[in-house]
């Protein structure tokens, strides 16, 4: 239990200091897109040791998801409004308008903050994956000489096809695990995380394999 802990409080969050660091040294060669989510990818480290900080001091961090979920969102929401053209980009706008409004009235009179803010993250998840489809079946529309794997983009969509696919099981079932025992809840959310450390790695292997 005890490198569990370690595990999930420290390795997990710091996993994000891979595409970070692969960022930078690549910066000049970024695209817009990969700007925008260097941005996303900063917001989340600073955010990871705000937790880090707040647990350490025993002080609770739902405030933390309420304040992180539509940032979180808007971001990735501006990576992919590059990808997409036409009416699909004002529909990515409104999105954002729509679920963080949303996340104020969660936050105020459905799960007031010192609830996780389930029912925004599954909305979040839910539109994120459709992101992440749309731009499958944009690429797979595109004849190109380039295997799949030379493009970045192809490596961070599926990255988030992959977290937010899980996530949506965890926000979904997250009620049950409340009132699961210590040792389930630690086996899932230690799965949950590492899932989060893959996540990290494919956006790093993204940024390696970005071109202007």
């Amino acid at each position: 239990m005890a490198f569990l802990r370690y595990y999930t409080l420290y390795l997990t969050p710091a996993s994000i200091v891979i595409p970070i660091v692969i960022a930078l040294l690549r910066y000049k060669l970024l695209s817009p897109p990969f700007k925008v989510l260097f941005g996303f990818l900063v917001f989340s480290g600073i955010a990871n040791a705000i937790n880090i900080m707040l647990v350490l001091h025993h002080i609770p961090t739902t405030i933390m998801f309420h304040l992180y979920t539509p940032i979180e969102f808007t971001l990735i929401s501006f990576f992919y409004n590059y990808l997409f053209k036409g009416a699909w980009q004002k529909i990515i706008v409104t999105l954002v308008i729509v679920l963080c409004i949303f996340c104020l009235v969660d936050f105020f009179f459905i799960q007031p903050g010192i609830q996780v803010d389930t029912y925004p993250d599954t909305v979040e998840a839910i539109i994120i994956i459709a992101y992440s489809v749309l731009y499958l079946n944009q690429q797979s529309n595109i004849e190109t000489n380039d295997s799949w794997g030379q493009s970045g983009l192809n490596w961070v969509n599926i990255a988030f096809l992959i977290y937010y696919g899980c996530g949506l099981f965890m926000f979904i079932s997250i009620n049950y695990l409340i009132h699961a025992s210590l040792s389930v809840n630690a086996i899932v959310w230690s799965v949950f995380d590492t899932i989060l450390v893959v996540e990290s790695i494919l956006i790093a292997i993204g940024y390696y394999k970005c071109k202007t």
